[in-house]
């Protein structure tokens, strides 16, 4: 009967290291889909800054209004030097209105875009990005980049393209290749892109190709809002985590086998039966020894397991200095304590405006500068922004709570629609809000999103009132003004506090002069 306790401890823990592996897993993977999808968009951008450049350029516009020999070797010239920016093997081509390609650095036959989808999105005024695509001249894979070329009464004249060889993406997901997980990512039309898989990549591509061997697989996910779900994948239970990029629109699907998670439990569980074992013949053993040094460990162990098993969050540290079997029960207890803390994420909103509340801004802004300063990125910013709403206790006083919280409801809500998905806005009580943006290529976005914020709170109206406020915003930059996360946020509120002593309704960052 001894035995008893211990068994019923043995499967609720087991229980409990299932739910922690499963998160685990769930975490890992939506983990390794946002550094793949960072990763896309960053490609992606790459070649749109510079074919948007391209684009401008007043030789190829001259050109494509006014052809002629003269100027033929001039625009020749602008393309292939364009090229040669990017050093790659993917090519830059130019196409007249007329869809016939003028010149491409490949050197491969010149064709007719008219039946392409991104030629048309073109001569409707849109930069665009292709699903895959079979090059008609070289017969090769490609996703294509495309900018239109507009003259000055803005109107397409033609259009810049890059054709985008997947091989580098694909090298670049296989280095995420591992026995417990594949990751892939998909198109609109659910064709495989890249797996992570090497040895059966051609065969992935050459099925996805046909009726799209994952398409299943993007209906689910049609259905689904949780980013995550179980499915079967080659006869095997997996688990499915997905994300969408929201440059492209493309699926990142990692799948992980639910056996692999069962192996992991079972050999928890055999661990523990074996640790069981021994300390069930050490109390038989050791009966008569039975005294409170013994017993005191025992009931901190126990009572551990249960807050454990109960899915109680708060559990302290263990503090048992033995090395008895008693100390390495409380140090496997602690260390699943510590796992389920590190994987833990808090995702509590604010009640009102649902933005991030400050315990969960302060989080996810001290997970962003760690990111940046770890990757030491010289050639981009990070930008912290207070705001802090200008007369919004005089509308408040004067229209009642209800309209100041509507004051607050509609601001967050227009603030949001000025950030990109993975930019942290969040509420830090009262009028005060706070934005963390990162991956930013100059100073001048950094000041131009300042303007975007100060430009929602006169333009709100609630119940058809403009309630009069307008919004000071005090902005920091990483790594102009420190890398850690109370200095970035010290110099932000200092910039508050100047834009409110001179006026405010504006932005100010040490580094400008004046306030805007």
């Amino acid at each position: 009967m001894g035995a008893v306790p211990l068994i019923i401890v043995t499967l609720f823990s087991a229980r409990n290291t299932m739910e922690e592996l499963e998160d685990h897993a769930q975490k890992n993977g939506l983990l390794k889909n946002s550094i793949v999808s960072q990763y896309v968009t960053q490609l992606c951008d790459k070649n749109f800054h510079v074919l948007h450049s391209l684009a401008i350029n007043p030789i190829l516009v001259e050109y494509l209004q006014n052809p002629n020999e003269s100027n033929f070797q001039e625009m020749q010239n602008l393309i292939f030097d364009t090229n040669r920016i990017f050093r790659d093997k993917n090519l830059t081509a130019l196409t007249g209105k007329d869809a016939q390609q003028i010149v491409r650095t490949d050197y491969a036959p010149l064709v007719n875009l008219s039946g392409r989808q991104h030629f048309h999105e073109a001569m409707r005024g849109r930069s665009f990005i292709s699903d895959i695509l079979i090059s008609r001249s070289t017969g090769e894979r490609v996703i294509i980049l495309e900018v239109p070329v507009k003259d000055n009464l803005n109107k397409p004249i033609g259009m810049v393209q890059r054709n985008f060889n997947l091989n580098v993406l694909q090298e670049f997901i296989q280095s995420y290749d591992s026995d417990e997980n594949s990751v892939i990512i998909i198109d609109r039309e659910g064709k495989t892109i890249a797996h992570s898989d090497k040895e059966n990549y051609s065969g992935f591509i050459k099925e996805a190709n046909g009726v799209g061997r994952y398409k299943y697989l993007a209906d689910k996910i049609k259905k689904s809002s949780f980013g995550n779900f179980r499915a079967r994948v080659d006869g095997k239970d997996c688990i499915i985590n997905y994300s969408r990029n929201w440059r492209t629109n493309w699926i990142i699907i990692t799948i992980q086998p639910y056996a692999q998670i069962l192996e992991q439990v079972y050999y928890k569980i055999f661990q523990s039966i074996i640790l069981g074992t021994i300390i069930m013949a050490v109390i038989f053993i050791l009966a008569f020894l039975i005294s409170f040094k013994v017993t005191r460990p025992l009931v901190k162990i126990t009572d551990a397991a249960n807050k454990i098993i109960s899915g109680n969050g708060k559990i302290e540290k263990i503090e048992i200095q033995s090395d008895d079997e008693f100390g390495q029960m409380a140090a496997a207890f602690n260390k699943i304590r510590s796992a389920r803390d590190a994987y833990q994420l808090e995702a509590e909103l604010d009640t009102l405006t649902k933005l991030y509340n400050k315990a969960t801004t302060e989080n996810i802004g001290k997970m962003k500068l760690q990111t940046f300063n770890k990757t030491e990125q010289n050639d981009t910013f990070l930008a912290m922004y207070i705001i802090d709403l200008d007369h919004f206790k005089e509308a408040n006083d004067t229209h009642g709570h209800q309209f100041g919280d509507k004051v607050l409801m509609e601001f967050a809500k227009n603030l949001r629609k000025k950030f990109r998905p993975n930019d942290c806005i969040g509420r830090f009580g009262g009028d005060e809000f706070v934005v963390i943006i990162d991956n930013l290529p100059d100073i001048e976005i950094v000041i131009r999103k300042a303007k975007d914020i100060k430009s929602v709170a006169p333009a709100l109206l609630i119940d058809g009132v403009n309630p009069g406020v307008t919004a000071s915003i005090g902005i920091a930059i990483v790594p102009n003004d420190g890398k850690d996360y109370d200095t970035i946020f010290k110099a932000a509120d200092n910039a508050l506090y100047y834009v409110k002593k001179h006026g405010r309704n504006g932005f100010y960052y040490k580094g400008a002069d004046g306030v805007g």
